[in-house]
């Protein structure tokens, strides 16, 4: 108990002295690699750029790109089209298309198996227009089968 406790306290403590941007909370991180403020990533910080707001999650194009319903449907038919259906609820499918949608705007196509922790800022914002009682927080790739 102890330890978890500690461990919760510890993200808490290293994501708010990372924070620049105003934006970031620690609810429902699931893991360190997740304490990222957006203004620590060059990719994020360069498309943020003159747009006003300090936080990406400010930025005229973010709600259009990651959180509108029906953009996230319909990429994530196109996802499906490639990959498969994802057997998740509506909230979770728009959630991680939501966050693949954001690397795509942001780093454009990074290649499969090739993941980047998202800002705590980008993450809470989706979590919160996408709820689920079940969070999974980033997952390095999975080596693929010799």
């Amino acid at each position: 108990m102890f330890i978890t406790i500690h461990a919760a306290f510890l993200k808490i403590k290293l994501l708010f002295s990372r924070c620049t941007c105003g934006c970031c909370r620690a609810d429902n991180l699931e893991a360190v690699q997740e304490c990222l403020c957006c203004r620590e990533l060059a990719k994020v910080q360069a498309l943020n750029g003159n747009h006003g707001g300090s936080c990406i999650t400010q930025h005229p194009g973010f709600e259009a790109v990651c959180l509108n319903e029906y953009v996230l449907d319909v990429a994530y038919s196109y996802y499906k089209q490639n990959h498969g259906h994802l057997n998740k609820s509506p909230h979770e499918r728009r959630r991680y298309t939501a966050y693949r949608q954001f690397v795509r705007w942001c780093w454009g196509y990074l290649g499969k198996q090739i993941r980047v922790p998202l800002p705590a800022c980008v993450v809470v914002k989706i979590r919160d227009t996408f709820p689920s009682p079940d969070y999974q927080g980033f997952q390095e790739p999975q080596p693929e089968p010799i």
